[in-house]
């Protein structure tokens, strides 16, 4: 695209984190669906906020796109990850009305792919939200190939209950009391799973910090003793219409085979409709037939699909 500057800010100032958090907020409002990932989100807000904690041995590249015909940014990437086991994951995101919103988004590619090659290369994962042909054909244009493919599911609120649905017992979460008991059942029934399986405590304080967080929307299922799963739910109160999310949902493997898992998902659903909630979301891999067909049979349907898409980076 002619006219398009390219920058690399791996400390961005408070000028330009506002410029990139009006460009976010735009690309959401336009798109439907926030324009970058959680934990994306998170590790800018890092270097907004001053008094935020550091991460040890841990990436951060921004790329932003300026174009001479129209004011702001243009384009924004974010590169993030962990040097030591070189593994990066990149995001972008483009300004809705630009013009040439491809060639704006193969640059912000180019130059991050150079970055993470300038820091001796390694795997590098792109995730594409709301995923369409022209990231199919960036992708593979610039050597990736598909890795996953995340689906976005919807369903009404309030879902009707089955008569032969019975109810389960939960609890809501206790902070400073839950973290240990809530990991050790996370990470046993996300032990194969790439980003869920490797939380730990510093991970789930970050949560906790959210302005989103509600303990009483974190529903734990005890049994046997010990905790057995737990359903934890966030409200996106900005969307249009607002969405109750199903956030994490997870049995412990020992308790796996009993029906929790949808009686979990019950739970969270008729928590966010006691909130007033009219529309369930959740995310679900689309390699995870069994728990898609689930999810269907309660009554979600498919809204949209996100892709990651990975190569690996020479130096």
């Amino acid at each position: 695209m002619n006219g398009l500057e390219l920058a690399i800010a791996t400390a961005p100032d408070g000028s330009l984190l506002r410029e990139i958090t009006a460009l976010l907020d735009d690309v959401g409002r336009d798109g439907g669906h926030p324009a970058l990932s959680e934990h994306k989100r998170i590790e800018l807000r890092r270097h907004r906020d001053a008094g935020a904690p550091a991460r040890a041995a841990h990436t951060f590249v921004g790329v932003v796109a300026r174009a001479a015909s129209r004011p702001g940014l243009a384009g924004y990437a974010q590169v993030d990850g962990d040097p030591r086991a070189r593994e990066y994951a990149v995001e972008m995101a483009v300004a809705p009305n630009t013009g040439d919103g491809v060639s704006i988004a193969d640059a912000l590619l180019g130059a991050s792919v150079r970055e993470v090659a300038a820091r001796g290369g390694g795997l590098l994962r792109l995730w594409a939200a709301a995923a369409a042909a022209t990231d199919d054909e960036r992708a593979l244009a610039a050597g990736f190939e598909l890795e996953r493919e995340l689906v976005q599911m919807r369903c009404a609120l309030p879902l009707p209950r089955a008569p032969d649905e019975p109810p389960i017992h939960t609890r809501a979460f206790r902070p400073g009391v839950d973290e240990e008991a809530w990991l050790t059942t996370n990470n046993r029934a996300f032990a194969s799973h790439p980003e869920q399986g490797r939380w730990d405590l510093a991970t789930l304080l970050e949560r906790e910090r959210e302005p989103w967080f509600d303990p009483e929307g974190l529903r734990l299922l005890e049994a046997e003793g010990r905790l057995a799963g737990s359903c934890w739910t966030k409200i996106h109160d900005s969307a249009d219409p607002p969405l109750g999310e199903i956030y994490v949902i997870g049995v412990d493997p020992d308790f796996q085979g009993r029906g929790w898992g949808r009686a979990l998902t019950r739970a969270g659903l008729d928590w966010l409709a006691a909130r007033g909630l009219a529309l369930g979301m959740l995310y679900v891999d689309a390699a995870n037939q069994p728990a898609v067909s689930m999810y269907r049979s309660m009554g979600f349907v498919e809204d949209h699909v996100d892709r990651a898409y990975v190569t690996t980076i020479e130096p």
